[in-house]
């Protein structure tokens, strides 16, 4: 009982009831046994209560806190959502006040036309789809890029607002109304009896125009309103489109017409240096080309546009100094000088040329088979790549490639009929098959002179300055002497090419003298392009001096130190002199640059064999018999294998 009685208080006390000790006393001391038992159980009895309270306490408490952290969590939520909202939001306004471009709007027509299908939508399509068409032509031969064009089918949204029966696309449509700066183009068709339509087309902020025809003539007055309205937006662009369109005159006069109304240093450079092109495409005018191309460098002289015509200038001209100057020199620039529209894609493709332009000019062929085009075409590409891979002596590799460009799909152009020519001439010459060269440069000749869209005297000029040179060298290689001099004769003095050309010719024929005063020539026109040392070394060896042609050779590897050809040449005026031993180390280097030239491991087997090295030679022998090599060259390899 005194257990009992014991462990019932401590579960009261663990409770947390409350007995009163002088009560328990009275109560266990002098009362009854039936009072004390009834006193007991009314102390369970309330300790019952007082822990079924206590229980609900808990629970009310525990009901609080989870009340509490829900409360938290729908306020985080709300904030969160409300921060997505104001995001949303904010980039929806950002979007519409960064909307650009041209939006072509639904024309009004009547309902005749609607009936047959040639509603305002299907006008505004015909409308875009010419105008982007144009845009296409344009940027394809330009450096700047084109503002976009779009259809406005804001209508074609149905979302709704809710409470407000406005469709989220009219929202849309007119917050970019409000806030950018789209430029959008409306218009209307009308019947004016006889079977007259005309078509009224305007530009916003701009003076509409009207063109009218016959109905039949639809799609024509379409294109000639897609060219205005082209015209308008993007000048410049527009005149690249007429020129590349065979209207060069038309071209010109739009791009001197836009020369009024540029403005900055920078845009306006880019202006005259077009307005250079232009000029020299239409009229071939090399002066007035000059002289507007001065003028933009005068402007500005971190204009990219401006370096790059320059390079093109002289390429036409044959002025490889001036543009070798150039070339180097376009590295220094930078794309933020240039206007916005040039300073992306457009700058690459400058610095891709000029970095051409550089290798090609002093013999870094293995460079320039590394140079990747950032807006080329494969086909493009392809041909580009297979003239630097048969100057690096890798005619295999450069048959390649004019076969990877013909299954890539070659525009009937004439700058790709250029290309392919001017990669088989060098595939075909270094192996001896003058025949085939000639035949190259023929075409070459012949790709200039189709040229509809550049002007008589232009093109007259480039296939003096670059083809004839060509087709001259493979005339004297075959032996035709008469015809290679009819060739070059008919070329420019001031021509690097064609003073160069003139000393191998002659010394071709071993008129050792009239050789060296024409190399000497090409040396003071072009001091910093290795050919004509290159040349003038060659002849120097094949007289027997190799002592001044390694001096020559010396010179060519200096201004041109990644062009495998005077290497190779030095290595075999080393090997003349007796010194093979010397000779390997220029042969290991001319590798470097040219690792698939015939010629080159042969002469090198040699000089191996004559050092005592068998082996090695052996093995360079091997290397050369899967190699192109010309026919004496072979019958030098069969020599040297029978030994």
């Amino acid at each position: 009982m005194a257990e009992e009685i014991e462990a019932q208080g401590t579960g009261a006390q663990a409770s947390g009831a409350s007995i009163d000790p002088a009560a328990m006393s009275l109560a266990l001391g002098g009362a009854s046994r039936d009072k004390a038992d009834a006193f007991l159980d009314d102390q369970r009895a309330l300790i019952a209560d007082q822990r079924h309270h206590l229980h609900e306490q808990f629970k009310q408490l525990k009901l609080g806190i989870f009340s509490q952290r829900v409360s938290i969590a729908l306020k985080g939520l709300t904030a969160v959502i409300g921060l997505a909202v104001v995001i949303g939001l904010g980039v929806v306004i950002w979007n519409a006040a960064h909307a650009d471009g041209l939006v072509v709007e639904a024309l009004a027509v009547p309902p005749r036309f609607i009936e047959a299908g040639v509603g305002g939508e299907v006008m505004a399509d015909d409308l875009m789809s010419k105008i982007g068409a144009i845009r296409d032509i344009a940027v394809a031969a330009s450096l700047d890029e084109s503002k976009g064009v779009s259809r406005d089918r804001d209508e074609d949204i149905k979302v709704e607002i809710p409470d407000t029966g406005v469709s989220l696309g009219q929202a849309w449509h007119y917050l970019r109304l409000w806030l950018g700066h789209e430029r959008r183009v409306t218009g209307n068709l009308r019947a004016a009896g006889d079977g007259t339509i005309v078509l009224t087309v305007a530009l916003e902020e701009e003076q509409g125009f009207t063109l009218s025809g016959n109905e039949g003539d639809l799609a024509k007055l379409e294109q000639q309103a897609a060219e205005h309205i082209f015209d308008q937006v993007d000048p410049l662009n527009y005149s690249l489109y007429l020129l590349v369109s065979d209207r060069p005159t038309e071209a010109l006069a739009a791009t001197e017409r836009v020369t009024q109304s540029m403005r900055g240093p920078s845009e306006r450079a880019n202006v005259y240096s077009l307005l250079s092109y232009e000029t020299l495409r239409a009229t071939g005018d090399m002066a007035l080309t000059a002289a507007r191309i001065r003028l933009a460098m005068a402007i500005d002289p971190k204009a990219a546009a401006a370096h790059v015509e320059i390079i093109r200038d002289s390429i036409a001209l044959g002025h490889d100094e001036e543009g070798l100057a150039e070339a180097r020199a376009m590295p220094k620039l930078r794309a933020e000088d240039q206007p916005p529209l040039q300073s992306g894609r457009g700058f690459q493709l400058i610095l891709y040329e000029a970095a051409q332009e550089r290798d090609l000019k002093t013999g870094d062929f293995a460079d320039a088979l590394a140079q990747k085009c950032v807006d080329c075409s494969l086909s493009s590409q392809s041909l580009i790549w297979a003239e630097d891979a048969a100057r690096a002596h890798d005619a295999a590799q450069s048959r390649s490639l004019i076969e990877q460009a013909r299954a890539a799909g070659l525009a009937a152009v004439q700058a790709t009929n250029e290309q392919i020519a001017r990669a088989r001439y060098f595939s075909d010459l270094p192996r001896g098959d003058g025949g085939a060269a000639a035949a190259a440069a023929r075409a070459y000749a012949a790709a200039f002179k189709a040229d509809t869209v550049a002007s008589p005297k232009l093109t007259a000029l480039e296939a003096e300055t670059e083809a004839m040179p060509l087709l001259a060298e493979a005339l004297a290689q075959s032996g035709d002497f008469d015809g290679a001099q009819a060739a070059i004769e008919a070329t420019p003095l001031d021509c690097y090419d064609c003073l160069r050309e003139r000393g191998r010719i002659a010394a071709l024929k071993m008129n050792w003298p009239v050789a060296s005063d024409w190399f000497a020539r090409a040396v003071v026109a072009a001091p910093s392009v290795p050919f004509a040392y290159d040349d003038w070394g060659g002849m120097l060896l094949a007289r027997g001096d190799a002592d001044a042609a390694i001096a020559k050779f010396t010179l060519a590897a200096e201004k041109g130190p990644h062009f495998a050809d005077p290497l190779e040449l030095w290595g075999e005026a080393l090997m003349a002199r007796n010194r093979s031993d010397l000779a390997l180390a220029k042969f290991t280097k001319a590798e470097k640059y040219a690792p698939k030239w015939g010629r080159l491991h042969l002469k090198w087997a040699e000089a191996l064999g004559y050092a005592g090295h068998k082996d090695q030679a052996r093995a360079q022998y091997q290397i050369a018999s899967t190699l192109d090599l010309s026919a004496s060259d072979k019958s030098e390899f069969a020599r040297h294998v029978r030994n």
